[in-house]
């Protein structure tokens, strides 16, 4: 026997039951996103029960609550059961792969909150980690919003290093400095104060924390491309331009550079470490471009 009398009256209520769960959910949502003492791990796994439990009780509406349906036969109302679930499980089959996405996202642990990541080719900071998408906010200050499956399935490129507790001043250099740090000493000859100043520039910035932790840093890479002809003159150029930034103490550390490849052009790595993503937003362009101007300058002569 049917719950109500009428379909028209079982749909009214459904619809009441539809706009109320989805109102529901919207306020538990935003309750349990200012919570503070709830773990962002456990707010995905309440989101994401209380989806399930909308689901479930949806069709137990659907299926007990028309009378229409209570009058078919049993065998066909198995078949109406199974073809409705089979239909809401496709329909929303997208929604549960985010969230399954966003839970391993939280117990993999790729990137959090506030991390300067690289996803599909688009870099920024990660403004949000919600249950079924992940905000990014790129350096040109455009919020992408990515689906958790989307970014579960991506290659991730994570620019920040978690460094823990304060430990030796060997402890924290090795942590940060790179492979390239230690090679390419005939390239560096005849440049100056490219890479002897570098340990005094990380002995300065580990004794700045008097706290037991660090805070992030972020470890931010790029490529540029410079003309065989003048290189060793646009390296002085570039050193002193690093010099200058350094000086400023934009960064924290000096930036850093090492060439990677011989081709048509050659490939220099330029390396920027700082405690503080938003450094990179708002100098990093402005560094690549005045490198940009060194290059430039010199292919002219």
């Amino acid at each position: 026997m049917a719950i109500f009398n009428t379909d028209l009256e079982a749909l009214i209520y459904l619809l009441i039951v539809v706009v109320g769960f989805y109102l529901l959910s919207k306020l538990i949502s935003s309750t349990i996103g200012k919570s503070k003492k709830i773990a962002l791990k456990q707010k995905i796994i309440i989101n994401f029960a209380f989806k399930i439990a909308n689901v479930l009780v949806i069709i137990f509406f659907i299926i007990e609550g028309f009378p229409s349906i209570s009058l078919i036969d049993p065998a066909y109302t198995a078949i109406l059961t199974s073809a409705i679930s089979t239909a809401i499980a496709f329909a929303s089959s997208g929604i549960f792969a985010n969230f399954i996405s966003g839970i391993v996202i939280m117990l993999v642990r790729p990137f959090e909150v506030d991390d300067l990541v690289k996803i599909e080719g688009d870099k920024g900071i990660v403004r949000a980690i919600n249950l079924t998408k992940t905000k990014l906010e790129t350096f040109d200050n455009i919020i992408i919003e990515k689906s958790n499956a989307q970014v579960l399935s991506s290659k991730v490129v994570n620019y920040t290093v978690k460094l823990g507790k304060k430990k030796t001043f060997e402890d924290f250099k090795s942590k940060i400095l790179a492979p390239q740090d230690i090679g390419f000493k005939d390239f560096y000859e005849g440049i100056p104060d490219t890479k002897k100043d570098l340990e005094t520039n990380l002995r300065k910035a580990y004794e700045s924390f008097s706290t037991k932790h660090y805070p992030k840093l972020y470890n931010f890479t790029f490529r540029m491309a410079f003309p065989y002809k003048g290189f060793r003159l646009m390296m002085r150029k570039v050193a002193e331009l690093c010099s200058l930034y350094n000086e400023k103490n934009i960064f924290k550390i000096k930036p850093q550079f090492d060439v990677i490849n011989f081709n048509i052009n050659i490939i220099v790595k330029f390396r920027l470490l700082t405690f503080k993503a938003q450094k990179i937003f708002d100098f990093q362009p402005k560094f690549a471009q005045d490198v940009y101007n060194i290059i430039y300058s010199h292919k002219n002569l």
